[in-house]
């Protein structure tokens, strides 16, 4: 039986595959006319910026990667990492898929688009998940410094916490309502 000698090791996996889809991009955006480049706006509800260039693409994709390792590392919830590795995916996927049109010659892909009602909400998401994780990162920061604080101190930490851990309770709630909306935006 092989051992895994890393918790790493599949985020090396598609970080090595990104590095591959990314010279492909590189060789495409050569050979891709200015004219057509200013038409990259497939699955904007996917992507956080329009971009003039694949390797543009990329980069968020890389971002994506980053903010999962960064999930992966500070033990973020479940919630958190899985909306990162699904965005991951995703973003992997179209990009793929707009590549492999684009070898075969066909541009029309880059035309796809969504909704600016999809767009919206994915934007409300994307800054949901980031405010979810400062307030998980602000509650572990106040826990670490109650180990090291006398008991006064403890004391107003665990105000704070409990303060920090209501506004995460209706922050998460909030979530999870655009989180259906935008399913039930993507079942249409």
């Amino acid at each position: 039986m092989v051992q895994l000698s890393s918790k790493n090791l599949p985020i090396d996996q598609l970080n090595r595959q990104l590095k591959v889809l990314s010279k492909r991009c590189e060789v495409l955006d050569e050979s891709v006319s200015q004219t057509e480049n200013k038409c990259f706006v497939f699955e904007v509800h996917i992507f956080p910026k329009r971009c003039l260039t694949l390797l543009g693409y990329i980069k968020q994709i890389e971002h994506t990667a980053k903010s999962l390792q960064n999930a992966l590392d500070k033990n973020l919830p479940e919630a958190l990492i899985a909306f990162e590795c699904t965005l991951f995916i995703d973003q992997f996927q179209v990009l793929l898929q707009l590549v492999q049109s684009l070898e075969k010659g066909e541009a029309d892909i880059l035309y796809k688009s969504y909704s600016s009602i999809k767009e919206n909400i994915y934007q409300q998401l994307q800054k949901q998940y980031h405010y979810e994780e400062r307030l998980l990162n602000m509650i572990a920061e106040q826990e670490e410094l109650m180990t090291h604080s006398n008991a006064q101190q403890k004391i107003d930490i665990k105000e704070k916490i409990e303060v920090l851990k209501g506004r995460y309770q209706k922050c998460n709630s909030y979530t999870q309502m655009l989180e259906f909306k935008f399913q039930d935006s993507s079942d249409e």
